[in-house]
């Protein structure tokens, strides 16, 4: 009787405080095999390696099997690398195969310079992996599609298999049982969840792998399948599962789909968060589908992702095809609906100048975000249309290799494996002092609008001073450096030129702290916590009073934006605060601010009000709770200021 094959694999996710994504790529494969195999019961496949430890478990884990299976993207890419690595040293038979969007198209170079890699595979998985297993042990590999590899020191590349257009085929790892012995094995462990409803992109826009990954067709996952994955979420208590379709609404029944979900989270809690990637367009779907997962409690604030406004900005990166004025059309109808959402947006793309750039975050909240814009770094994926040398040379693309961190992601180890991804820090649109300046920008009004520190005043300044944008206001706070009459906002400051500047020499682009949940902070958080721990929030708030009053420059306005700046300040979630308080106001400042967020403009007028701010409904909080649950679970849906009652 032969020996089953033995079958390893590593697909090592982002940590979030001990809670990690299934291996949902791998389970992928690992179904289609046992499903479609001429003799499935020869292989053994063991639990995934799906998070970090010392490189040595890893291997020891992986070194007795016949074959180990890779999935690469970004986060991993540097770890998988020096575990296979190590890995063939220990056992050069070992057959060890390299998959995923980080595993360039033209392999060659990445073939020879890793030679212990002893296949890459292209594109989907599901059919390359189970040619090359059902003919293993031989190691004949000429007419397997999909593949690059190393035969006698020839570099081959086999062609692509035309893409799965249905899955009937294809099982789901979640109901087919593929992740059970692994879930079996944690059992305290609390799980995340990846989920496709479709696969493909008809997009191309030149920054994303996504379209150039799955060559633009949209292939549909059946919804009998769909609605057994909802109840196997729910069965198994998943907090949060992570659509990964590229545009989700475009289809009709992605509104059923929804739906479905929404009633299974009524009956049973679960899932808790369904976080989508929306359509670009279909605005009047697209307008149902998240407002139904909002209303549900499925989305705690809904996503518009814009990445860019500029014509000519949206033309060099291909994107001039998707319709700003639905983003805009939406923005302004969930804005009316009272429903928060956040805005992506990329900073520094060819053809994007600083005041291009600034005037689009102005632009946004002119259309209603008052909740959150995700400024993203722009990095080089291997795979997408920017990385071609061509291109960045017609953009004058320069860039650094950085440390790769996510926002909130558990700080690595000393020992760990860390993952490095090129930067873009200049184009021949945006000279770096000009990057160095949007982002610094971006960063700044994440401060004083998003995290609403200063929201209220900043308001009533746009609505009633002639001439004044956010983009004015937001300057003249990134232009103080002056220790000496601002040392609150300078410090803030500071924070945030050294972020942007650290990147230049390959810091991440969220800033470390051991001390505040040993996680990476975005900047703005960042800059914020710390103003709160050194006891210098209360000195923002007089500095910003002045700063407020000169961009004015209506001495009429004075006493209204003293009293609008210490309102904010008092609706401003602190942490150790365990009583209500009421507030005395002699102008209409909370029912302007009540209505300026939902696009009406009313008149400040003077009258005396009593307000009442709920200060200990949400709990109260110490320090390192209030840093988790305001200033981290708050910031997609803004909610930063206390509830109040006159």
């Amino acid at each position: 009787m032969m020996d089953k094959i033995k079958i390893g694999s590593c697909q090592i996710n982002v940590d979030f405080e001990g809670k990690s994504y299934l291996p949902y790529s791998i389970g992928l494969l690992q179904a289609y095999v046992l499903h479609n195999s001429k003799n499935p019961s020869k292989f053994e496949f063991q639990t995934t390696i799906f998070k970090r430890q010392e490189l040595l478990t890893s291997v020891n884990k992986l070194k007795e099997n016949n074959i180990v299976l890779f999935s690469t993207y970004v986060w991993n890419e540097q770890i998988n690398l020096e575990i296979a690595n190590k890995l063939k040293k220990e056992n050069p038979d070992i057959l060890i195969i390299f998959g995923g969007p980080s595993v360039p198209d033209l392999a060659e170079t990445y073939i020879r310079k890793h030679p212990f890699i002893d296949i890459c595979s292209h594109q989907e998985g599901e059919r390359t992996i189970l040619s090359i297993l059902d003919c293993y042990p031989l190691r004949e590999w000429k007419e397997i599609p999909s593949i690059s590899f190393i035969n006698n020191n020839e570099f081959i590349y086999n062609s692509s298999l035309p893409r799965l257009r249905n899955f009937e085929g294809c099982p789901s790892p979640y109901l087919s049982g593929t992740f059970d012995k692994l879930i079996n094995e944690t059992p305290d462990h609390i799980w995340l969840a990846t989920w496709e409803t479709n696969r493909g992109c008809p997009f191309s826009c030149t920054y994303c792998d996504w379209g150039s990954a799955t060559n633009s067709k949209v292939a549909k996952f059946e919804m009998d399948r769909l609605f057994a994955e909802v109840d196997w979420f729910a069965k198994h208590k998943i907090e949060f599962v992570n659509c990964c379709d590229a545009n989700f609404g475009m289809l009709k029944r992605d509104y059923d789909i929804i739906a479905y979900m929404a009633e299974v989270k009524k009956k049973t809690g679960y899932p808790g968060v369904l976080s989508i990637q929306s359509t670009k367009n279909a605005r009047e779907r697209s307008y149902a589908v998240q407002k139904l997962l909002y209303n549900s409690g499925l989305a705690r604030s809904i996503n518009i992702a814009m990445q860019a406004t500029d014509p000519h900005t949206l033309e060099a990166v291909k994107r001039d095809n998707i319709s700003i004025a639905d983003y805009q059309e939406l923005q302004r109808r969930f804005t009316k609906d009272g429903v928060p959402t956040f805005t992506d947006l990329i900073a520094g793309l060819p053809g994007d100048t600083f005041d291009k750039f600034a005037r689009t975050v102005s632009d946004i909240i002119s259309s209603g975000q008052c909740n959150q814009i995700n400024f993203n770094d722009l990095v080089i994926l291997p795979n997408a249309e920017m990385a071609e040398p061509n291109y960045m040379k017609k953009w004058g693309i320069k860039t650094v290799p950085g440390i790769l961190a996510n926002i909130h992601e558990s700080i690595p180890k000393k020992d760990d494996i860390i993952e490095k991804i090129d930067m873009v820090v200049a184009t021949k649109d945006m000279p770096q002092e000009d990057w160095i300046k949007s982002r610094v920008f971006a960063h700044t009004s994440e401060v004083l609008y998003f995290r609403k520190l200063l929201q209220i005043p900043i308001l009533i300044i746009y609505a009633k001073h002639s001439r004044m944008s956010f983009k004015e206001i937001f300057e003249k706070f990134t232009n103080i450096n002056d220790e000496n009459q601002f040392p609150a906002i300078t410090f803030c400051m500071n924070i945030l030129r050294k972020s942007t500047l650290d990147m230049l020499t390959g810091a991440p682009p969220v800033v470390p702290s051991k001390e505040w949940l040993g996680i990476y902070w975005p900047s703005a958080s960042y800059a914020i916590i710390e103003l709160v721990d050194k006891g210098l929030l209360k000195d923002f708030y007089k500095e910003s009073y002045t700063v407020l009053c000169d961009i004015m420059n209506d001495t009429n306005y004075n006493d209204i934006l003293e009293e609008a700046v210490w309102l904010n300040y008092e609706l401003f979630k602190k942490p150790n605060i365990n009583t209500n308080k009421t507030v005395t106001l002699n102008y209409n400042i909370q029912n302007f601010y009540n209505n300026a967020i939902v696009g009406r403009n009313v008149d400040i007028k003077k009258e005396k009000h009593k307000i009442k701010i709920n200060r200990i409904k949400d709990g109260v909080f110490d320090s390192k709770n209030w840093a988790r649950e305001i200033m981290w679970y708050r910031r997609k849906s803004g909610d930063y200021l206390y509830s109040s009652t006159e």
